[in-house]
């Protein structure tokens, strides 16, 4: 299996937001048990995917925040792998 830092997802969302233009919202709390947080948030792990779309980042600026987490990944997994 290979893995690759490329999002399809973050394509998608873009998309979305693209043709919905300003009458894109992000749901609001609360999702299942959170009630503090975005959402969006909950689900990706994260507020910084949802921050620099709201900021206007492109997906490749958004990917490039990931190399070195990614990359330091794959050598930890490396370390598991049976085949």
């Amino acid at each position: 299996m290979s893995l690759n830092r490329s999002s399809p997802e973050l394509r998608w969302l873009r998309l979305l937001t693209s043709f919905t233009g300003s009458d894109f919202r992000w749901k609001e709390p609360p999702y299942e048990y959170v009630y503090d947080r975005n959402p969006f948030d909950v689900i990706a792990g994260t507020s910084s995917i949802r921050e620099a779309f709201e900021q206007g980042s492109t997906i490749e600026e958004i990917e490039k925040t990931w190399a070195v987490p990614f990359d330091d990944f794959i050598k930890v997994r490396e370390r598991y792998l049976l085949y």
